[in-house]
């Protein structure tokens, strides 16, 4: 199962300039200890995919702060709740596969060092039970004593890694399952694998080939000049900076910063041997960022690769690569970069295609597309922040057909082919009387939403008034612009001050005035 991930910046790798950001809702939170959350748990929906278990009728989210689901009740109506575990990882949700009865998921956050945020990988967690109790490995880390790590593979011994010792953009971007191998594709951590059936799994590390290389046999590593490197060329290899992984049976195919890789898994051994794809086998770009299998009427695979400019800026529009001989040749599409849309994630019901954009919803018309959202939207009169569309899924319920679009802000589903759509949003409650709270939060300025929401509980026929002050208490700006949606209510914020300027990076305080009465809440602002 693959992940799209919406990327804010990219630069380098690994060694000295790796620099990028990750726009999840890195919101900190304390998972309970029963099942499940009656909620969901972020508005960031990024991936979501049909049941695969014996629960019917179930769609599994992948959102900003974990892994939430929705039910249907007899009528068909939708019931969205959030899995609930101590032993889940913390932070986001950058993964998550649900496959074969086995569930997992790898976690992310940000943090705070030499003047920026930067991600960092939490780990991965793992379910044969449906989600009702969960396994914890940490985040792949080598060891700290020496520059490389030696491992066994195949019938080879003594193949070189660089050693990776950090967290820091060590992130597990993709997971994928075959044998009860989980395996992850973790960027500065390399491809790497561990067996689920193990009471105490280790990681193991998986070798690709490097940037001038066009396969990598199992049993034929030259360990004299081999090393995986997951740093910029010259010194390392773009194809060892591993962003995604899809396997069908024995066959194994590797997104990464220099193509994709097809993988061939020895049934015995489970040693791979790899044929490496990128431009220059007829691919649109080689940043792969996402792989998609798509089952065609007549029962065949057109494989899809989400591939990326590889100057990695995530403003420049880009083509869609696909295979439908499983790599001997490639083809692409240059309709949303012709549209100047990026693309982040793909669905498919059948031959129907659905693209998640930054400029929203997507269905195939022939071999062009057309828009499908925004349509009208029935949404109680919430204001709706954003164009971008992250992630789509297509499932039936009682005879009714759902459409599933996940946004930074919300959830839509409709049950008219796409003609009218209904907004679900989360309110994220907190801890006073009236449940003041500011989302999203960190709100990262102009990208992917320009505005944020701070909302609150609302009964009174008394206009609400809310002030917000930087992190010195000088007044910023007063906003009167309240929204009224049934018991609830909101107020909307730019991010910008009373002269029209973006404000600075750091904490703001929000302080609403509600029937003579005093209420805060904090709010961080990053550009």
């Amino acid at each position: 199962m693959k992940i799209i991930i919406y990327f804010l910046l990219f630069h380098h790798a690994l060694s000295s300039n790796l620099e990028f950001h990750l726009d999840y809702n890195y919101q900190k939170f304390e998972y309970q200890t029963d099942y499940s959350y009656s909620d969901l748990y972020s508005n960031a929906i990024y991936e979501m995919t049909n049941d695969n278990f014996e629960l019917q009728d179930t769609i599994w989210l992948r959102t900003g702060a974990g892994l939430s689901f929705v039910t249907f009740t007899n009528g068909s109506n939708p019931l969205f709740n959030s899995i609930s575990n101590t032993d889940l990882p913390e932070g986001g949700s950058p993964a998550y596969i649900i496959k074969n009865n086995i569930m997992a998921i790898s976690g992310a956050k940000s943090i705070y060092q030499n003047s920026r945020y930067r991600p960092m990988g939490t780990g991965v967690s793992w379910s044969n039970d449906q989600g009702n109790t969960w396994s914890y490995i940490n985040q792949p880390l080598d060891d700290t004593e020496s520059s490389y790590t030696w491992v066994n593979w195949g019938n080879q011994d003594s193949v070189r890694f660089k050693s990776i010792t950090t967290q820091i953009y060590n992130v597990s971007y993709d997971l994928e399952e075959y044998n009860g191998y989980i395996y992850a594709t973790s960027f500065a951590g390399g491809l790497r694998r561990f067996d689920s059936t193990l009471p105490n799994p280790e990681w193991e590390l998986i070798p690709l080939p490097k940037d001038n290389q066009t396969n990598l046999l199992c049993n034929n590593i030259d360990t004299d000049s081999y090393e995986y490197n997951p740093v910029d060329p010259p010194d390392g290899n773009d194809n060892h900076k591993a962003f995604s992984v899809f396997i069908d049976e024995n066959i194994i195919w590797v997104g990464t910063g220099d193509g994709i890789n097809k993988g061939i898994i020895n049934e015995e051994n489970n040693c791979i041997d790899w044929i490496h794809f990128n431009e220059s086998n007829g691919m649109g770009d080689r940043w792969v960022i996402g792989i998609r299998n798509q089952i065609l009427e007549n029962n065949t695979n057109r494989l899809w690769a989400v591939s990326w400019d590889p100057s990695l800026n995530r403003s420049i529009p880009h083509k869609l690569t696909y295979t439908e001989d499983d790599g001997l040749t490639w083809q692409f599409t240059s309709f949303f970069e012709g549209i100047g849309a990026i693309v982040y994630d793909l669905s498919f019901d059948g031959e129907n295609i659905f693209a998640s954009t930054d400029k929203g919803l997507y269905k195939n018309e022939g071999i062009n597309f057309e828009l499908w959202i925004p349509y009208q939207i029935q949404d109680q009169n919430q204001s709706i922040l954003t164009d971008v569309i992250y992630s789509s899924n297509v499932n039936e319920v009682n005879d009714n057909k759902f459409l599933w679009a996940g946004s930074p802000d919300g959830i839509f589903y409709s049950i008219d082919n796409g003609y009218n759509w209904t907004m679900y949003r989360t309110w994220n409650k907190a801890n006073d009387n009236i449940n003041l709270s500011a989302y999203p939060n960190p709100y990262y300025v102009n990208e992917g939403y320009n505005r944020v929401r701070i909302g609150f509980d609302y009964n009174s026929s008394i206009n609400p008034e809310l002030n917000i002050y930087d992190f010195s208490m000088q007044h910023i700006i007063n906003l009167n612009n309240v929204e009224i949606i049934g018991d609830n209510a909101q107020f909307i914020w730019d991010g910008r001050n009373k002269n029209n300027d973006i404000v600075s990076n750091g904490v703001y305080f929000c302080r609403l005035k509600l029937n003579g009465k005093y209420y805060w809440t904090k709010l961080m602002v990053i550009k």
